[in-house]
């Protein structure tokens, strides 16, 4: 799957949690967008998006992500 399509998936999953807040949603879009810039291995993203909220694992678990 092209890395734009994860990034995609990842963003419409964080945007329906009602466990993420919405300062920590802005925060993992804001962490994704510099990770696409930047061309950054897509192994990366669950660490970087948890340091945000640990409630990113099991929604990455759930859209194959991890």
């Amino acid at each position: 799957m092209p890395k734009k399509k994860h990034v995609e998936n990842i963003k419409n999953a964080v945007e329906k949690s009602q466990k993420i807040t919405e300062d920590e949603k802005n925060l993992m879009y804001q962490r994704l967008e510099e990770w696409y810039l930047e061309d950054e291995a897509m192994s990366i993203i669950p660490d970087l998006l948890a340091e945000i909220s640990i409630e990113i694992r099991p929604i990455l678990k759930e859209i194959g992500l991890l």
